[in-house]
């Protein structure tokens, strides 16, 4: 079984009609979940509860990155206006390169399929910064996700 590592992976976000913006100085992320819920179909006829699964509530997730107040611009730009926007992460091209960058238009990644791939749309509902003695200045974004994801395995 393959494993995917982290290293050189990447996030980029469309924060324009054409314009993937990486989000640098990652040191942990995730992707939004979506847990169904429980509609219950139990009668009168029933030894046990009977249930089946209803509509997906889409989570959050967090990225935490190293803050750099120049390259985190746009993300905070899109965090004050509270705009969804798609988000991709690009599995490493190999253990020494990450993928090429992708392609946005009309705020939509173009298909990857040269690399495992996750996409998502969502909000950034939160972008805290953090400091602590000895340490570099961290960002912590909160990002809502709508919508279903999307998991894209590269083509052999």
């Amino acid at each position: 079984m393959a494993s995917t590592k982290t290293k050189h992976t990447t996030i980029y976000a469309a924060t324009a009609a054409a314009v993937a913006t990486k989000i640098i100085g990652v040191r942990q992320a995730g992707v939004p979940d979506g847990q169904a819920s429980q509609i219950d179909v139990s009668s009168w006829d029933d030894d046990f509860d009977q249930f089946v699964a209803g509509r997906k509530s889409t989570g959050s997730t967090t990225i935490e990155v190293v803050f750099d107040a120049a390259a985190h611009e746009a993300l905070e730009a899109k965090y004050q206006s509270g705009e969804v926007m798609e988000f991709l992460v690009l599995a490493p091209l190999s253990d020494s390169a990450p993928a090429v960058a992708p392609t946005v238009a009309a705020g939509e990644f173009a298909a990857v399929t040269t690399v495992d791939n996750i996409k998502f749309k969502g909000y950034i509902a939160n972008f805290a910064v953090a400091m602590a003695d000895n340490d570099v200045w961290r960002g912590t974004m909160t990002i809502q996700g709508t919508g279903p994801r999307t998991i894209t395995k590269k083509t052999p």
